[in-house]
């Protein structure tokens, strides 16, 4: 009685091992990642951030993917899609409020182009699906 016992959990443990295994790591896939560090670097040497900006910018931008990752976090696993992405665009939105409040009007320019450029870019992603 004993074994049978120790087998059925033994047998409950690997299932469950296996269903966490099969779910993956819910963080972004890491070539995703590194993709949109390039981008954050190529937008901040576009904007000729001083270093007192890069620092607040690089801040900024830590501090609202922090607080979204929470926020999702939070959700219970069967959330809709949609609401991740709700909570990422307004993550996305007060940063880039935040964002445009310590550049100048220089960089605000190019910063709001930018920004249109990689909306832009994103539709033609989602077309392509």
């Amino acid at each position: 009685m004993k074994n049978i016992i120790r087998i059925t959990l033994l047998l409950i443990g690997i299932a469950l091992a296996q269903n966490s295994i099969a779910q993956g790591d819910p963080s972004m896939d890491p070539s995703r990642r590194e993709e949109m560090k390039k981008k954050n670097e190529a937008l901040k040497t576009k904007l000729n951030l001083s270093a007192p900006q890069a620092a607040k910018y690089d801040e900024i931008i830590k501090r609202s993917r922090d607080l979204a990752m929470g926020k999702m976090m939070a959700l219970p696993e069967d959330a809709p899609r949609s609401e991740r992405g709700a909570i990422m665009r307004q993550a996305m939105e007060a940063a880039d409020q935040e964002i445009m409040e310590i550049l100048d009007s220089d960089q605000q320019a190019i910063f709001k182009a930018e920004k249109a450029k990689m909306l832009e870019e994103r539709k033609q992603q989602k077309k392509n699906w």
